[in-house]
């Protein structure tokens, strides 16, 4: 049985009713109305997939995002604030007036393209190895690949690893 999180009580009242998500969507969920104290909370359900589907909404809007979705994409992808300016390497005040509601500042289109990817693949860069790119003036070495078994394989320093697509 559910309690009331301010004064235990068990008299809720339950409602279905939209309700504002994180500040960047609306979503039909559950409110809870205590009915001894006047405290009310909300309930959503599988919040990890709402969470997936409101980032995949917005990464595909035509409009230019605004302050609190670029901080809900932000905290979807896991980053802090201060990782996510390390990360895309400008300083952590220029990722505050991104995310300023007073006076935000626009973001370049290039990164909020990247930003938009990224929370559609649900794959932090650092994967395809983009965060440790190092300026050089000669050529980067090509990968040798192996068919084995129906599938792609790099051949890495004697050893293979199966390529994951």
């Amino acid at each position: 049985m559910k309690k009331c999180v301010e004064c235990r009580s068990t008299d809720l009242a339950h409602s279905k009713e939209q309700l504002p998500f994180n500040e960047v969507a609306l979503v039909e969920g559950t409110l809870h109305r205590c009915n001894s104290c006047g405290a009310t909370y909300h309930d959503f359900s599988r919040v990890e997939e709402l969470s997936r589907e409101v980032a995949h909404i917005i990464a595909r809007q035509e409009e230019r995002l605004l302050p609190e979705q670029i901080r809900f994409l932000r905290k979807y992808l896991g980053y802090s604030g201060k990782d996510f300016a390390d990360f895309l390497a400008v300083a952590p005040e220029t990722v505050s007036r991104w995310e300023s509601r007073q006076s935000p500042m626009v973001m370049q289109l290039s990164t909020e393209k990247l930003i938009r990817l990224m929370a559609f693949t649900e794959t932090p860069l650092t994967a395809y190895g983009l965060d440790k790119i190092r300026s050089q003036t000669g050529e980067a070495s090509k990968p040798l690949l192996r068919e084995r078994a129906g599938h792609w394989h790099l051949v890495v320093g004697g050893g293979e690893h199966k390529v994951a697509l």
